[in-house]
C-alpha cells in the first residue's frame, strides 16, 4: 500500500512561539499541492482550533491557497476523541477512507509522540526548530518532509520477493547483484551502505522503514532484533539505531543483541562455497535472555520470554540465507515465531531452509554434529514485484537529485 493521508500536527510544526510562521506556510502550500496530485491528502490534526490572523481557520487558508481540499480533525473539528488516546485515529481513518499503514503523523511534541505511538503511526519528525525529542524520523524542511512522502511514501512496490510457507516468512526490498546492469547501480550503493555504512545510506535506512510500515509488516511483530555480523561483540550499527527509532515508534522493542555471536564465524564473502554452512552459523550464535531494550546501557532484569511472539529480523543482502534461518529455527527453539527481512536478495541463488527443524537449546551454545538437511526455494518462483528493481533505481536517482 501507499502513502494516502498525511496528519499534521500544527503545534510546533507550522506554529514558533505561539505564531503560525508564514513564510513555513507557503512552502507547505506548494508541497500540499504537488502530494495532492500524487493522490496523498494533508489533513490538519490538533485539539484546538488553528486560525490565520485569528480569522480564518488554517485548513481554509491552505485550501484556498493550493486548491486542494485540506480538512481539519480533533477535538476542535467535530466529534473526534483526545489525540493521546489509544484508537482516536479510527474515525480519521474512517472518515478519509484510509487504512492505518496509508497514513503518517507529522509532529514533533510530546503529545505528538503519544498520538503516534498509541495509534501505530509512523511519525515524521519536523526539526526546523531544532531537534526537540529523539522519537521519529527527522526532516529538516518541508523540501525534505516532501522528498519524504514522494521517494518513500508512494512506492508502489515495497516487496520484491518473499516467501510465504507455514512458520516461514521472509521479505525482501529488491535484487541484489553489481553484475546485472539494471541493478549494478543500487546492488552497489546498497553494499557500501550495509558492510561499510557509506553510499547512501540515509536512504537505505529510509527505505527499510517505508517497506516494513506501508506493506504492514511492522504491525505483526512484537520485537525487533537484527542478524549479528561474523565477528563477537561488536558495537551499534547505523541500522541499528535506525531500527531502535522504529521500535520506539510502534513501542516495539529492538533488541540489538537478542541474538548474539558467541564465537567468530567464517565471514562468507571470503570462503569457498563448501564452508558456507548452516554449521557455521548455527554453532556459532545462541539466543540472550537479558539482552539490552533499544540498544541502551541496562540489560532486561527479567528473562526475556518468545513464547507466543513474533520477532522481526533484519539482515541486510541474503544469498541462501542460511544466516536468516538460522535465527528463525533458534527463536522457535524458544517458542516464538520468526518474521525474517532483507534489504536485498541475491539474484538466482535459491533460499535454503533447515528441514526437519535442528533440535537446539535457544540460549546455550549449541553444536550440530553434522550439516542439518535443508529444503530449497526457487530464487525465480519467490520474485512478487518484479517491478520493484526499476522502481528501487529510478527513487535513488531522484533522492540523489533532489534538493532539500
Amino acid at each position: 500500500m501507499s502513502l494516502k493521508l498525511i496528519l499534521i500536527s500544527p503545534q510546533g510544526t507550522l506554529e514558533k512561539d505561539g505564531k503560525l510562521h508564514k513564510p513555513l506556510i507557503t512552502e507547505l502550500c506548494t508541497a500540499v499541492d504537488r502530494l495532492a496530485k500524487k493522490g496523498a491528502r494533508v489533513a490538519l490534526w490538533s485539539n484546538r482550533a488553528w486560525k490565520v490572523n485569528q480569522t480564518k481557520p488554517l485548513h481554509e487558508y491552505l485550501s484556498e491557497r493550493t486548491q486542494q481540499p485540506v480538512e481539519a480533525v480533533g477535538v476542535a473539528h467535530g466529534n473526534f476523541p483526545a489525540r493521546s488516546r489509544s484508537g482516536s485515529v479510527d474515525p480519521i481513518l474512517a472518515k478519509f477512507k484510509v487504512s492505518r499503514c496509508q497514513t503518517i503523523l507529522v509532529g514533533n511534541n510530546d503529545e505528538d509522540l503519544r498520538a503516534g505511538v498509541n495509534n501505530k503511526l509512523l511519525l515524521v519528525r519536523p526539526d526546523w526548530y531544532g531537534v526537540k525529542n529523539e522519537y521519529g524520523f527527522s526532516v529538516k524542511s518541508i523540501a525534505e518532509l516532501e522528498r519524504f512522502c514522494t521517494i518513500f511514501g508512494f512506492r508502489q512496490h515495497p516487496i520484491y520477493w518473499s516467501i510465504s510457507d507455514g512458520p516461514l516468512r521472509m521479505d525482501a526490498m529488491g535484487p541484489y547483484s553489481t553484475k546485472i546492469k539494471a541493478y549494478a547501480g543500487f546492488g552497489f550503493d546498497a553494499l557500501q551502505a550495509a558492510k561499510h555504512e557509506q553510499g547512501s545510506l540515509a536512504f537505505w535506512h529510509r527505505l527499510i522503514v517505508s517497506s516494513l510500515y506501508f506493506s504492514d509488516l511492522i504491525a505483526s511483530v512484537d520485537y525487533i532484533s537484527s542478524y549479528p555480523g561474523h565477528s563477537v561483540g561488536l558495537p551499534l550499527r547505523a541500522i541499528d539505531e535506525v531500527m531502535i527509532a522504529l521500535g520506539k515508534c510502534f513501542r516495539k522493542p529492538f533488541f540489538p543483541d537478542l541474538i548474539v555471536r558467541h564465537t567468530v564465524a567464517a565471514k562468507s564473502a571470503y570462503t569457498a562455497a563448501s564452508a558456507k554452512t548452516f554449521q557455521n552459523q548455527v554453532n556459532t550464535v545462541r539466543l540472550n535472555a537479558y539482552p539490552h531494550p533499544y540498544g541502551g546501557t541496562e540489560a532486561r532484569k527479567s528473562a526475556l520470554s518468545l513464547k507466543g511472539k513474533v520477532v522481526l529480523v533484519v539482515d541486510d543482502i541474503c544469498t541462501h540465507g542460511r544466516s536468516l534461518d538460522t535465527a528463525r529455527r533458534y527463536i522457535e527453539a524458544a517458542g516464538g515465531k520468526a518474521l525474517l527481512f532483507a534489504w536485498l536478495k541475491t539474484i538466482n541463488t535459491s533460499f535454503l531452509a533447515m528441514d526437519p527443524r535442528p533440535k537446539l537449546k535457544p540460549f546455550q551454545v549449541n553444536q550440530l554434529p553434522a550439516e542439518p538437511n535443508s529444503v530449497s526455494y526457487s530464487y525465480h518462483d519467490c520474485i512478487v514485484a518484479d517491478e520493484a528493481p526499476a522502481e528501487i533505481a529510478s527513487l535513488l536517482d531522484q533522492y540523489k537529485s533532489w534538493t532539500v
